[in-house]
């Protein structure tokens, strides 16, 4: 009797003796029951965390992970979605599927302990998403003044306009969000071509910026020619997102 008595009391004692430590649940798209940033009269505003420190700490690790000597195509863009309660809490996160794991963790370590000001639509809060997308320039430095502006024959994509167009996809936070409009990439284009940096001039946000750069460093150019040589040559190409 005494062993059974003593038995109930340890199954009594052990949920108040053990703090489970936070968890962020990971889960897949959550539209219906978490609102996109587009469906809301007030988005949700952090208001105990550390957004830059958080950023500078993942900056910090993704250099380590992918130096400069690694090709593009190895370098993923980190994408995030937090789950807000209307209590200004994070409830879930969505992970991008080409997230690195490790800054994933960072993310996940950081983040769980965060509080906002909830999203509001119709005067009432309510469940909503406030997306991060982490994407890195991560071309080699260049010297910018060594780029002619104007030249004889200025350079052009192989193909047209429509070889950039046709690698871009418009990105679905871009399209929940509703957002539309011109990007403008400057690109240096080397004597033979190749597209060795870019940058955004006049971006739009949603991921447009990051699709519309990597589709331009994706793409051959006829070299710019001056005197009968192929010269470096940088060049403003603008990129138009449109929903249909």
């Amino acid at each position: 009797m005494k062993t059974k008595l003593f038995f109930l009391i340890l199954l009594f004692l052990i949920p108040f003796g053990c703090k489970e430590e936070k968890q962020i649940e990971v889960i897949p798209d959550y539209d219906r029951i978490y609102l996109p940033t587009n469906q809301l009269t007030e988005l949700p505003q952090l208001v105990e965390g550390n957004d830059q420190l958080l950023r500078d700490s993942i900056i910090h690790t993704y250099l380590k992970l992918y130096p400069f000597e690694d090709s593009v195509g190895n370098k993923p863009t980190m994408e995030y979605k937090f789950m807000i309660s209307e209590t200004g809490i994070i409830e879930k996160i969505f992970l991008g599927k080409d997230n690195n794991k490790k800054i994933d963790q960072i993310v996940l370590n950081t983040i769980k302990d965060w509080k906002y000001k909830p999203g509001v639509k119709d005067g009432k809060n309510v469940k909503s998403q406030s997306p991060m997308i982490l994407w890195f320039e991560t071309d080699k430095p260049i010297n910018e003044s060594s780029f002619a502006a104007v030249v004889e024959n200025m350079p052009g994509p192989i193909g047209g306009m429509f070889a950039i167009q046709e690698k871009i996809q418009y990105p679905e936070i871009a399209k929940r969000a509703g957002i539309q409009g011109r990007v403008i990439i400057q690109a240096f284009i080397d004597e033979n071509g190749n597209v060795v940096h870019a940058k955004v001039l006049t971006g739009i946000g949603g991921g447009c910026d990051e699709m519309a750069i990597d589709a331009v460093k994706k793409t051959k150019f006829n070299p710019g020619m001056q005197n009968g040589k192929t010269v470096k040559v940088q060049v403003t190409i603008p990129i138009v997102f449109k929903l249909q």
